[in-house]
């Protein structure tokens, strides 16, 4: 132990930052994935088809996935979901009782959405209950309407150009930046990586992007 903090004092300021640094987002990564296991996100929501109409239906749903959601996207999930109402869904499960959940899931995951909603169409003010379902004899055929919901996107390109000035007047390119960022979480975060290239200087540049 003594060792160790005789090493931690003969690293210079910045080696003593970086490595702390190190060290917090270990503990933050860890502390996450402990939470995650005992916590886990319900990517399906039963409801009633009217409840799922509604931007209430649409955060409970958010809710139990662990997606944050801001109110123009509650309100515009639940009006696109209202509009299907006549139409066909994203989805239409068709399968047997024990696969149901299971079969919704593989649909969310293959679609890239954040989460799912599912109704019963024959029963369109009921909400489904999945376990009651899951105990119905293996030879029950089971429909469901699915709807998926998108909060954000899971990769995020950008271009960014920046000018060059002689005096105050715009006179070429003096900039320009190329990025890919990936969603981390589940509340619209983003991590990615940037590469650049400046015309005046000559030189290239590359660092990490985080989007919030």
């Amino acid at each position: 132990m003594v060792g160790g903090f005789d090493m931690f004092n003969t690293l210079t300021a910045r080696g003593k930052i970086i490595l702390s640094l190190i060290v917090f987002i270990a503990v933050c990564a860890a502390g996450y994935f402990i939470y995650q296991y005992f916590y886990p996100a319900q990517p399906v929501t039963p409801l009633s088809q009217s409840q799922a109409e509604t931007p209430q239906g649409i955060d409970l749903a958010a809710h139990n996935a662990k997606v944050t959601m801001m109110q123009d996207q509650l309100d515009s999930a639940a009006k696109q979901i209202g509009e299907l109402k006549n139409q066909k869904p994203d989805t239409i499960i068709k399968t047997v009782p024990v696969e149901v959940e299971k079969v919704v899931v593989k649909e969310v995951e293959k679609r890239g959405a954040d989460f799912a909603i599912v109704t019963d169409p024959k029963n369109p003010d009921k909400q489904v209950d999945l376990k009651e379902v899951a105990k119905l004899p293996d030879t029950t055929p089971v429909t469901l309407n699915q709807y998926n919901v998108f909060a954000y996107k899971k990769v995020l390109r950008d271009v960014t150009i920046y000018p060059s000035f002689a005096g105050i007047t715009p006179s070429g390119i003096g900039e320009i930046s190329y990025g890919v960022s990936r969603k981390i979480t589940n509340s619209g975060k983003y991590l990615g990586v940037v590469a650049g290239y400046e015309f005046d200087d000559k030189k290239g540049k590359i660092g990490l992007r985080y989007m919030f």
